[in-house]
């Protein structure tokens, strides 16, 4: 039996790209709004806590305390509408000796472990529908929770992790497809829910120019921040559209546009690449879990990941609808990163726990030839792997 060290099953070159993309939001924040950057490092000192703690933990004692963690977090989404506090129209936050905590996003990362423990739960019965109907019931408390808030976006992250924990985890192509078939039929609907402001976003986005100086605002100034970066962009702490202020929610939700100012195209591929890398990471973990929750967690964080990128890189240039979601590990916002570098944690406590069990002869080589990723190489005198 072969046991790597756990140096070994660590995952450098994930902690080198969050680290990297991370360096890069404190910039990006300084620059938007330097008052900002003390708090964002007293986040990112308590995230780097939370997320040594998650790889330290080992990850399948979540599976017992799924459902309870999942309860508290309902306790803190209905003590938003009770006792949270507001800004830009919704009630988002809550104040815990004095430091501002926003539930949902810790929901985000309580739902994920909820659904990838029901659907572990679920291995061979995937393709049934009281599987599906199951992470439905799941995600929907929350989900309602948060969008009477209103908080749309986070709804729409749920949305997207339930969706597709479901896909990869094996769920009836066929029951996917009628789940898609009534979001289709309910699209015409959706907009009689939302609150004004944000049936106003969506106007804005098919036509941004019908009110430049009010509603469209924001998409209007961001779009020209983009464009203003050109090639190779102002440099760092320069750019007329975010150095004087004309881009609004800087440090939030259009840090990209700040960003692309200052470092143009150039910058803004690094960026696309540094995620695309972690998402090429936390894909190879989940293929190499020991277990299915493992696999489930890593993909649910891939997931996660890669639709708040994908929708807040779109708002920014237009090509999605304004939903208030950050981009990860680099805007402003303490519950958002500190549930990030967890959910990253977790996904090194899923690393750190694979083992592979090799069974061989006695006459067999000394000593087991490895691979990059940890994985046996086998030779001509060794028997088949079994990892457990």
């Amino acid at each position: 039996m072969v046991r790597l060290h756990p140096l070994h099953r660590l995952d450098l070159l994930q902690l080198l790209l969050t680290a990297m993309l991370v360096s890069l939001g404190l910039m990006a924040v300084f620059s938007a709004s330097q008052p900002d950057l003390k708090r964002q490092l007293l986040s990112l000192a308590v995230g780097l806590a939370a997320f040594a703690a998650a790889a330290a933990l080992d990850y399948r004692q979540l599976r017992r305390a799924a459902l309870p963690t999942y309860a508290v977090c309902l306790l803190l989404l209905l003590a938003v509408h009770l006792a949270g506090h507001s800004a830009l129209g919704a009630r988002r936050w809550l104040s815990i000796a004095g430091f501002p905590l926003e539930p949902s996003e810790i929901a985000k990362l309580v739902i994920l472990v909820a659904l990838a423990d029901h659907l572990a739960r679920a291995q061979g019965r995937e393709q049934r529908l009281p599987t599906l109907l199951g992470a439905l019931a799941l995600a929907a408390p929350p989900a309602v929770l948060i969008l009477l808030q209103p908080d749309l976006g986070t709804a729409m992250v749920f949305a997207a992790l339930c969706v597709g924990l479901l896909f990869l985890g094996g769920a009836s192509r066929l029951h996917l497809a009628g789940l898609g078939a009534i979001g289709a039929v309910a699209i015409p609907i959706v907009p009689h829910l939302l609150h004004g402001y944000q049936r106003r976003r969506l106007e804005i986005f098919l036509n941004p120019a019908s009110d430049p100086l009010g509603a469209g605002y924001n998409l209007i100034q961001a779009r020209i921040a983009v464009g203003s970066g050109g090639v190779f962009g102002h440099g760092w702490l320069h750019g007329p559209q975010s150095q004087l202020g004309f881009v609004p929610e800087r440090a939030t939700d259009f840090i990209f546009a700040v960003y692309a100012e200052q470092f143009g195209l150039l910058g803004c591929l690094v960026l696309l690449l540094l995620f695309a890398f972690l998402l090429v990471r936390l894909a190879w973990a989940a293929s190499v879990a020991p277990d299915r929750f493992g696999f489930l967690i890593a993909t649910g964080v891939a997931v996660m990941l890669s639709f708040q990128v994908a929708e807040n890189i779109g708002m920014n240039i237009g090509l999605t609808p304004i939903a208030g979601i950050p981009l990860p590990l680099v805007s402003y916002g303490g519950s958002a990163l500190v549930t990030n570098l967890a959910a990253l944690g977790l996904v090194q406590s899923v690393l750190l726990r694979r083992r592979l069990l090799v069974y061989r002869p006695e006459q067999v080589l000394e000593r087991y030839l490895l691979n990059e990723s940890g994985t046996v190489r086998l030779g001509p005198e060794i028997e088949a792997p079994l990892r457990a």
